[in-house]
């Protein structure tokens, strides 16, 4: 099953620990995190939901695209009381990973079985480089194998005169 990540927005926008650029306004800030969220998800193949206050800006009470929701609440809702509800409502909790600062938040998701985690130790993740996977043991001896060919001296010699190269030093 998916890790699905559950995200207080305008707690992680506000979080000391995000850096957003200066010149962009409260939009311009959600937009931002969406795509950072967008490429998060992507990479680490998890499904994010993000739930900010009701704005009367936006025309958009929801959004979604690959792996990333966008949730707004409703007018006179806080995301707070959304974001416990999703919590109630997840069938596999133990798959939900919750993000908030906010305790209340937290609790609330370690009462129904999902993690919590603050939104400084999210964006610890969210701003470290990824970190390729190790090849297994077997497959590193096959590519060893595969593209450190043992050639002889003469071997050598026939290629560098093929391709008409008097220098192997640099080999």
């Amino acid at each position: 099953m998916q890790e699905k990540i559950l995200i207080d927005g305008y707690n992680l926008l506000h979080s000391p620990a995000f850096h957003t650029p200066l010149n962009l306004d409260l939009e311009g800030q959600r937009d931002h995190l969406i795509r950072l969220l967008y490429s998060y998800a992507n990479q680490h193949g998890v499904e994010v939901v993000v739930v900010f206050d009701s704005s009367l800006q936006t025309n958009n009470r929801r959004f979604q695209a690959r792996r990333v929701k966008v949730i707004f609440s409703a007018p006179h809702q806080e995301a707070d009381d959304v974001i416990r509800q999703l919590i109630r409502q997840e069938k596999n909790a133990h798959h939900l990973v919750v993000v908030s600062s906010d305790q209340a938040i937290r609790f609330t998701a370690s009462d129904h079985g999902a993690r919590s985690w603050s939104s400084e130790e999210f964006c610890r993740q969210l701003f470290s480089p990824p970190t390729p996977a190790e090849p297994a043991d077997s497959e590193l001896e096959k590519a060893r194998g595969k593209y450190e060919p043992d050639l002889s001296d003469q071997e050598i010699q026939e290629w560098m005169d093929l391709f008409n190269r008097e220098d192997t030093d640099d080999l």
